[in-house]
């Protein structure tokens, strides 16, 4: 499974896990980008719960500085979620 969630963040998964991963920049001795790549932020038991992760992560990474700023953010998020999880065909 590899469901990408806007253009930051990707849940996979193995066998026991469902995986939340970040994009980063990968860089050279020199300090310079040189590629993307994501690394691991956490492994969950469910989507449901690699969801919440997510939605924690960018609540505490935000800058926001008003309450409503913060709920138009998480807001966007749970779209982006939302529509990610639209492609995602049912097990049958």
């Amino acid at each position: 499974m590899e469901i990408m969630i806007g253009k930051d963040y990707k849940i996979t998964s193995d066998t026991l896990n469902v995986i939340l991963n970040k994009r980063y920049d990968q860089k050279d001795k020199e300090g310079n980008v040189n590629g993307e790549a994501f690394k691991i932020i956490g492994y969950y038991s469910t989507i449901h719960s690699a969801c919440n992760a997510l939605i924690e992560k960018e609540i505490k990474d935000s800058d926001v500085s008003s309450l409503d700023g913060l709920k138009k953010h998480v807001a966007g998020v749970k779209e982006q979620i939302f529509e990610a999880l639209k492609s995602v065909k049912p097990i049958k």
